[in-house]
């Protein structure tokens, strides 16, 4: 039979404080972890620490990522799910279903709140530390003035604001709480860098101007915020001893960039092993950042500053990712649930309805929102800015996080703030993170902000304009292609190429990694290891930047879902007015010649880049495309059947020749020999529909031909170019003639048209049904076949049509407009 006390809760005793208000729980604490003890024993297992705390540990993180699941269609920040998680386990909630659940009033009893306080402060140290890890503190030299304005205002308005409204809502303070007005600035000055660039990252504004922006601004409130953080914490400590308090972090501080960092930097190279960490080395990380938060806790700050510091002084880079992924996850999903728990153990509604009214409380929340978003927005006037713009930047900068949490909590532990003032702050801070996004895609819709661009496609730009290409890299092994790629395409002085590394990261659900998103970077500094993906990459263009005149060079990196990682690349081409998107096939060649496939999720982004486009796309498929190296030719062959896409990869393929003289060019087009014999009348066709198709045929038919016939006009002469045409019948006779190309032509790269409208002539029939992989068109397909050739790369271009929505993926030029004249 199950023991009658299971169930039972550990007995307290309330005792009143000498001060109206407060009051004492007494009661014992029992940790027993050997001594077996069970429902059937007559020993309560709940009435022990450690059953209990893994009981809660259990509830707490269940609710929590139920609450995930539900927030995540509303696109909530990670922190809205987990700050209700804590509001719900509080007491306004938890409280009163604790009258009626026996085991839950066991389990939530007032004297495990000790232990979960503990673990949760835990975590809050090894999350700021992570913080403070992906943090650049070199970027702050690079924020414009309008970034560093909308950050001194953002900071200096909502501080007073939260003063005043602190003695509005409580004017009868006693002496003991005054100092809780401060604790209210100091709250609503504070930006979340994280939860801000996740709502961004989410929305697809990272790289848009208003992001670019907020995170410049942001980076400096977090910044300004920590020194406030500093300041309150040793102000709450003691008041008289707050200036040493300080001195002696300042210290410690310099302690930890020019004595803590140098010994850091050395131990973990000294122990490391290889490319992974050694035991020693993963100890002795773990245990500095207790011994900083210690330090700083004893010097009379906090223990977060310490740990915070000791993140910022370690070198971006310099840890692993696989070290970084899995303390990430142990701590934000474990851990870090708990925090939240214990904040929202700490509200009670009940002491705001019973000191003031709710009207009273809703007009201190909304005073709250609105001083960042007044100051941003007359800082933004004056900058000339959109009041559209100024207003969704005030609500950017509203969005609050783990240090807003902290500072509330750090005041209601050292006394300044009382029940009330801790819940009404809360809640302010849970309104104005909720808010954000739905806010922000009301006010703020960049799709209406398309503008138009005349360099959308290579055929439209003149002759010496500069190329500006986004080129997508999902993982290292595809650097090598793609900067051969961009040598063949002829830089110089008087052939610029602007091009954009666009490193592309899958979003794992860990907010601290979105740092990194969009940010340019220069050159890793001497003392940052280059042993990650992404410094490989950027390192890789920008020796090719310095091994070319005429190219510059900005690295980018995006972390994004593979679901929407198209809209990051789609943005950043409209941002940087990109003429030409370069995206990686999805397979790879094995050294048995055949292609394997890397991620299928690649194929996915392809086809929605291709779909979405605001300009140009080229496929790359690498089969070795290494020619040139020795500073030989590189023999590139164009097949030219028809279409926007077939003139599109033409232009390219003759940037790329033109006065180059490591690049030889082969032109061949395909005609139908039947061309001319069967003339179709307007006049034959009934259906409407039919009749349109047939006129749309012809006006390409003649683009074609115009295009070609400049195209021959200009070259002639140019010896390095060769024009051929072959005349075949059926899809066939056009396989026989590529399968020559590929196995006998000695050919580096096919550059062909995507245009799927293909199938439609007889070139190519037959050949459609056969296709595996549509993004690659008709005849792309074909040749990425062993059957045609094992060593010639392919790269399939797609041009821009005119709108959005995918170009001229179809062989049919979109706009209304004749096509103008081909850049040759």
């Amino acid at each position: 039979m199950v023991n009658s006390p299971f169930l039972n809760q550990t007995k307290t005793t309330q005792l009143q404080g000498r001060k109206p208000g407060e009051s004492f729980h007494c009661y014992q604490i029992t940790i027993l972890i050997g001594e077996h003890t069970g429902i059937w024993q007559e020993v309560n297992p709940v009435s022990h620490a450690l059953p209990t705390f893994i009981t809660q540990l259990i509830i707490i993180t269940s609710l929590t990522r139920l609450l995930l699941l539900l927030t995540k269609p509303l696109r909530q920040p990670r922190i809205v799910a987990e700050i209700l998680a804590g509001a719900l386990l509080g007491p306004s909630v938890m409280g009163r279903l604790k009258q009626h659940s026996p085991f839950l009033d066991a389990v939530f009893s007032i004297p495990s709140f000790m232990t979960l306080e503990t673990m949760g402060n835990i975590g809050l140290i090894y999350f700021l530390f992570l913080i403070g890890l992906e943090m650049d503190m070199t970027t702050i030299n690079r924020v414009g003035k309008k970034p560093l304005a909308i950050a001194s205002a953002g900071t200096i308005f909502p501080f007073l604001i939260g003063v005043a409204s602190y003695y509005l809502l409580l004017p009868n303070l006693r002496d003991d709480f005054q100092l809780g007005s401060i604790v209210w600035g100091t709250s609503l000055t504070i930006t979340s860098l994280q939860v801000t660039a996740q709502i961004l990252a989410e929305l697809k504004l990272l790289s848009t101007d208003i992001g670019k922006t907020t995170m410049s601004a942001a980076l400096v409130n977090t910044i300004t915020s920590w020194v406030l953080v500093t300041i309150m914490m040793a102000i709450g400590s003691d008041w008289h001893k707050a200036p040493w308090a300080l001195l002696s972090t300042f210290g410690f501080v310099l302690l930890c960039v020019f004595v803590i960092r140098p010994i850091t930097i050395w131990t973990i190279r000294r122990t490391q092993k290889g490319g992974s960490y050694s035991e020693e080395t993963i100890c002795i990380i773990l245990t500095a950042v207790l011994g900083c938060g210690l330090a700083t806790d004893l010097l009379g700050t906090s223990s977060m500053v310490g740990a915070f510091v000791f993140g910022i002084v370690i070198p971006n880079g310099l840890l692993g990712p696989r070290f970084l992924e899995v303390l990430k996850g142990f701590v934000e999903d474990l851990l870090m649930p708990i925090f939240f728990t214990v904040s929202g153990m700490r509200t009670n509604l009940e002491a705001v309805a019973g000191g003031c009214s709710w009207h009273h409380v809703a007009g201190v929340v909304v005073l709250a929102c609105l001083g960042k978003v007044v100051s941003t927005v007359v800082v933004s006037l004056v900058y000339r800015m959109r009041i559209t713009d100024g207003v969704a930047l005030g609500v950017l900068m509203n969005t609050k996080g783990i240090l807003a949490l902290m500072a509330l909590n750090v005041g209601r532990d050292s006394g300044m703030l009382e029940d009330k003032a801790f819940t009404v702050m809360f809640i302010s801070i849970m309104v104005m993170t909720m808010a954000t996004q739905p806010l922000l895609s009301i006010l703020y819709k960049p799709k209406m902000q398309f503008l138009p661009n005349k360099h959308r496609a290579i055929q439209r730009l003149k002759p010496d304009a500069e190329l500006r290409i986004l080129a997508c890299i999902h993982e290292p092994h595809s650097v090598p292609a793609i900067i051969r790629l961009l040598e063949a395409s002829n830089p110089s002085r008087r052939y610029p190429i602007a091009v954009f590394a666009l490193h592309l990261i899958q979003l794992t659900g860990h907010t601290t990694a979105l740092l990194i998103v969009h940010a340019p970077t220069k050159s890793a500094s001497s003392d940052q290891e280059s042993t990650n993906s992404n410094n490989q990459i950027h390192e890789a263009f920008e020796r090719f930047e310095k091994e070319h005149s005429g190219v510059s060079v900005q690295p980018l990196t995006a972390v994004s879902p593979y679901g929407t990682m198209h809209e990051d690349i789609c943005s950043v081409a409209e941002d940087k007015r990109v003429t030409l998107i370069i995206l990686p096939y999805h397979k790879r060649q094995t050294i048995h010649n055949k292609m394997e496939e890397v991620n299928h999720a690649y194929k996915d982004v392809n086809n929605n880049v291709l779909a979405n486009s605001p300009c140009s796309v080229g496929i790359l498929v690498d089969r070795g495309f290494t020619g040139g190296d020795d500073g030989g030719a590189r023999h590139i062959a164009t097949l030219f059947i028809g279409g926007a896409d077939d003139r599109e990869a033409l232009c390219y393929a003759r940037k790329m020749a033109a006065g180059n003289p490591n690049v030889t060019l082969t032109v061949v087009r395909f005609v139908q020999r039947t061309r001319g014999v069967v003339e179709l009348k307007l006049s034959d066709l009934i259906d409407d529909e039919e009749e349109e198709i047939h006129k749309k045929k012809m006006t390409e038919s003649r683009a074609d031909e115009s295009f070609i016939s400049e195209f021959r006009v200009r070259t002639m002469g140019d010896k390095s170019i060769v024009y051929l045409e072959k005349a075949v019948s059926n899809g066939a006779e056009t396989i026989e003639i590529l399968r020559a190309m590929g196995q006998g032509g000695g050919y580096d790269l096919f550059v062909v048209g995507r245009g799927t409208g293909k199938s439609s002539s007889l070139v190519t029939v037959g050949i459609d049904e056969w296709s595996e992989c549509r993004e690659l068109g008709t005849i792309g397909d074909l040749l990425v076949t062993a059957e045609f050739s094992s060593t010639v790369s392919v790269l399939v271009v797609q041009q821009y049509g005119g709108g959005r929505g995918g170009g001229g993926g179809d062989g049919v030029i979109t706009t209304n407009k004749p096509p103008s004249s081909p850049q040759l």
